[in-house]
């Protein structure tokens, strides 16, 4: 689907939030900040999918 697609961000959100729950957080970090920022950039702001990525950086950075 490419690096571009909303199905793509999803299935690296899922898998930042795996290695997060798996307490690899060296690799779930930079993972969810990467897929906020391609979030941000694709869907805007305010989209459901970017607030979804927002919250699932923050919930990792508490971890």
């Amino acid at each position: 689907l490419g690096e571009d697609h909303p199905h793509t961000l999803t299935s690296r959100n899922n898998l930042a939030y795996t290695y997060q729950s798996a307490g690899d957080l060296e690799r779930a970090v930079p993972l969810c900040e990467q897929t906020l920022t391609d979030s941000i950039r694709l869907l805007g702001e305010d989209h459901p999918h970017t607030l979804t990525s927002r919250n699932n950086l923050a919930y990792t950075y508490q971890s």
